[in-house]
Formats: structure tokens, C-alpha cells, sequence
């Protein structure tokens, strides 16, 4: 049985999702929200120690990270969809994965942190006065993404990978939070093909539909 501990509040929780969506793939769905305190109990500190979601559990195996977690689904249930058989195209979606994780997810974490905040927690989070787009992370690798997408229409090449779904997820929550789309226009262009995605429509939750 393979099980997704996971919420679709959350971007890396809802990439696991979505592309268990698209794959055909219908996991056992245990709704962690831990924005409520829930990653931090001790059943599920149990299965991931790091409290954070999502975490992939199929018979021994107990996997955590987001990307590692897409690629596990693509490999082992997916028939290498949105993935590779081939090393070198292998290769050139993880970077991006990596990248992801490493720089570009960081990056607008740093700009949305309390705008999230905020949207999910308004008891707790006071609503920010601005959302700042002018940090030197954020238009750096914005514009690494921006330059690319002027290359080929999807992140890796010319078709819909894992790392479109690993680099869209992040940007569930901007549609609330003034993206400097004109300035930005190959990304709110590209984000808008992976929003139509039945995939990434089935897994859409409020506040971020």
C-alpha cells in the first residue's frame, strides 16, 4: 500500500499530490497539517522526524523530501512519466529539482513567508503591509527561470516533467500576492499552462484555488 502523509496547503505537499493525480496513481491519503502543530506529534514524529510533510511510506520504505519523493513515483509506479529511462535527460530534470530546492523555493520563502502565514494562520500571523518582489534571491533566480522559459516552453525542454511540478509549486500562493507578472511574463505564462493541468486543478484547496 502505498501512503502519502501530505496537505495541499502546502506547495511541497501538493506537487506530491498533483503528480500522483496525473501519473494514475491513487495513494492512501493521510492529511497532515502542520500548520496546525500536526507534524509535530509524536505518532508522526514516529514516521518522520523531522515533523515536516510529505513523507511517501510503501511496506520498509519511509522516504521524505518533496523531489525525492517524484522522482520514487515516476520510477516506481509511474513507468518513468515525467521522468527518464534515458541518464542524460535524467540528469537535466534533477539539476532543476535540485535548484529548486537549493535556490528558487528559498528564494520566494524569503518574499511570501508572511503573506502564507497570514493566509493560512490569520489568527496568529498579522496581514504583511507589502509583498517585496525587489529581493536580490528572488530576481536572480527569477530571472534565471524567465531566460529559460524564453528557451523552451516547460522548465526541462519541450515537454511536462517532474520539474515543472516541482518549480510551479511554489507559486500557488502568489495569485494573492501582486506577481510582478509584466515583468515576469514567460513565468506567469508558464504557470498558467500547469495551473490548467487537471492535475494540478484536482489538488487545488482554499485559500490557494
Amino acid at each position: 500500500m502505498l501512503t502519502l502523509y501530505t496537505t495541499p496547503l502546502s506547495a511541497n505537499g501538493r506537487k506530491v499530490l498533483a503528480v500522483s493525480h496525473h501519473l494514475g496513481l491513487r495513494p492512501r491519503i493521510e492529511t497532515v497539517n502542520v500548520y496546525r502543530g500536526e507534524g509535530r506529534t509524536p505518532a508522526y514524529l514516529a514516521i518522520n522526524p523531522l515533523g515536516k510533510i510529505p513523507t511517501l511510506v510503501e511496506n520498509d520504505l519511509v522516504l521524505w523530501e518533496s523531489n525525492a519523493i517524484l522522482q520514487y513515483l515516476s520510477e516506481g509506479h509511474g513507468d518513468f512519466r515525467l521522468w527518464s529511462r534515458e541518464p542524460g535527460r535524467r540528469a537535466d530534470i534533477a539539476r532543476w529539482l535540485y535548484w529548486e530546492a537549493s535556490l528558487w523555493q528559498p528564494a520566494l520563502t524569503e518574499v511570501l513567508r508572511a503573506h502564507v502565514g497570514h493566509a493560512l494562520l490569520p489568527d496568529l500571523v498579522p496581514a504583511p503591509a507589502s509583498v517585496d518582489w525587489e529581493t536580490d534571491a528572488f530576481r536572480a533566480q527569477a530571472g534565471l527561470l524567465e531566460s529559460t522559459l524564453a528557451q523552451h516552453p516547460f522548465v526541462a525542454g519541450d515537454e511536462l516533467t517532474l520539474a515543472d511540478f516541482s518549480v510551479a509549486a511554489m507559486l500557488m500562493y502568489v495569485r494573492q500576492a501582486s506577481f510582478p507578472a509584466a515583468r515576469y511574463p514567460r513565468i506567469a505564462a508558464w504557470y498558467a499552462r500547469i495551473d490548467a493541468l487537471p492535475a494540478w486543478r484536482a489538488t487545488a484547496v482554499p485559500p490557494w484555488e
